[in-house]
């Protein structure tokens, strides 16, 4: 028995995920700037898409895939396990269980590994990526910039909180339209450029 899955589809299901996972921090801010009022739900589930992301990120690459590719696919694992018990806590357990900015839950940890490890995981990836162009021209540094600009622009969001509490959510906005974005170029890298398949046969 074998079981075998294209390249190609795992380019397209990163690509999907990155606009889910992106349109998802895009509604969830646009929703607090306007109205105030965070819409349920979408914030929450948005980390296990991004993970899912990088390993279409690394699917685009030929082989041999370098140990930074194999690092960065590692820490997207990491990442989307940490998410999923994210996610699960915040369905399953009690209200607080929920992290906020003020106070440290049991599920605070799981928070930050699939927060750090997915901008990590990206970073890596995405520097083999804009190395072997493949995406192309400039879309190439799309990844190192999406996930080196995400602390800075939180940083951002903090000192425009001093202005206007919802201008806070500014900032994920911008990052919910990048990850948008990447999904977007992903999704348009040609079938023929993406050759081979990933499967394991038993």
């Amino acid at each position: 028995m074998s079981m075998k899955v294209t390249r190609q589809t795992l380019v397209a299901g990163g690509a999907l995920a990155a606009i889910v996972g992106g349109a998802c921090w895009a509604v969830k801010a646009a929703g607090i700037l306007i109205t105030g009022v965070q819409p349920p739900v979408i914030y929450d589930v948005a980390p296990l898409f991004f993970p899912v992301t990088v390993l279409g990120l690394y699917s685009l690459l030929d082989e041999p895939r370098s140990g930074s590719a194999k690092s960065g696919l590692v820490l997207a694992c990491c990442a989307e396990l940490a998410a999923l018990i994210l996610v699960v806590g915040l369905v399953v357990g009690p209200p607080e269980w929920s992290p906020d900015g003020n106070t440290v839950t049991v599920l605070t940890p799981f928070t930050a590994v699939a927060s750090l490890a997915t901008l990590v995981g990206l970073c890596l990836l995405g520097v083999v990526v804009r190395r072997t162009h493949a995406l192309a021209g400039w879309w190439a540094t799309l990844p190192v910039l999406l996930s080196l600009s995400a602390i800075p622009l939180l940083a951002v969001g903090a000192l425009l909180e001093i202005i206007e509490e919802r201008l806070f959510e500014a900032p994920t906005l911008v990052l919910g339209l990048g990850w948008i974005t990447l999904g977007a170029v992903m999704a348009r890298r040609p079938r023929t450029a993406i050759n081979g398949q990933i499967g394991s046969s038993g």
